[in-house]
């Protein structure tokens, strides 16, 4: 498919606001693609898993009995941290405008 005729990466226009807090109607947006994403990685590990058994005769037992090395783990764990601080950003972003928003109007006062 040529680059003129990709579909939209996002829907265009307002999205609706389902819930009385429009940080709820975020929270669950963000929830329901964290969902859809961890869908897509089940299947791919399914059809690897399904692939490496009749290509290659590795039981998936084999793939559930593994047990990494530490140079493994390492690199897992700092693959978590990375995940937790992109899915975390947003969280993290928002409490630090509010706290400096606080911090400003302490700073004014209520009669400057």
């Amino acid at each position: 498919m040529s680059a003129a005729h990709e579909p939209p990466r996002g829907a265009k226009g307002h999205r609706p606001q389902v819930f009385d807090d429009p940080a709820v109607d975020q929270l669950y947006a963000a929830y329901v693609a964290i969902a859809t994403e961890l869908s897509v990685a089940f299947e791919r590990i399914d059809t690897l898993e399904r692939l490496l058994e009749t290509q290659s005769g590795l039981s998936r037992e084999a793939i559930r009995d593994y047990q990494p090395n530490e140079s493994v783990s390492a690199e897992r764990q700092q693959h978590r941290a990375e995940l937790a601080e992109r899915l975390l950003r947003p969280f993290r972003d928002f409490r630090e405008q509010r706290i400096a928003r606080a911090n400003r109007l302490s700073d004014t006062g209520p009669g400057d």
